[in-house]
């Protein structure tokens, strides 16, 4: 015999008097309801159905979101260790142009004092000249 209704909602019996009502008999009508109610009921979606499927995406979600956590912990680890080895980098090469920059300023400061030196002499040398020739220039006269 034929339920009433189904779990999907598919009345049975409505859809055998409907076919009765069009001329089929009883056994056929309850045949057709047979094989092709269970064919548009095996493809209809349950409430469960859905629940199942919210859990499913529920789960992707907190998948995803795991992931995606971890990418940006990896990316953020990723972009720290940049800057680090870059802060690195960067203060090695200012060091070295602080060293090379110190030692060229020596360097200009030697040339410096050995150019006053030598121009301390010349001065000394036109001034030893200069009395040198006043003296002479008084014996003269």
């Amino acid at each position: 015999m034929l339920r009433t209704m189904d779990q999907s909602g598919f009345d049975t019996l409505k859809a055998t008097r409907a076919l009765e009502a069009a001329g089929f008999d009883s056994g056929q009508a309850e045949a057709m309801v047979t094989v092709f109610g269970g064919a548009v009921v095996g493809n209809l979606a349950t409430k469960w159905d859905f629940r199942d499927l919210k859990d499913e995406i529920g789960a992707l979600r907190n998948e995803m979101t795991g992931t995606i956590d971890g990418l940006r912990t990896e990316t953020t680890g990723a972009i720290d260790g940049l800057r680090t080895e870059f802060a690195a980098r960067l203060e090695k090469q200012i060091g070295g142009l602080r060293e090379d920059l110190s030692s060229e300023i020596a360097t200009v400061r030697l040339s410096v004092e050995s150019l006053l030196a030598s121009m301390y002499r010349l001065l000394l040398a036109q001034a030893v000249l200069i009395v040198s020739l006043i003296l002479g220039l008084q014996r003269l006269l």
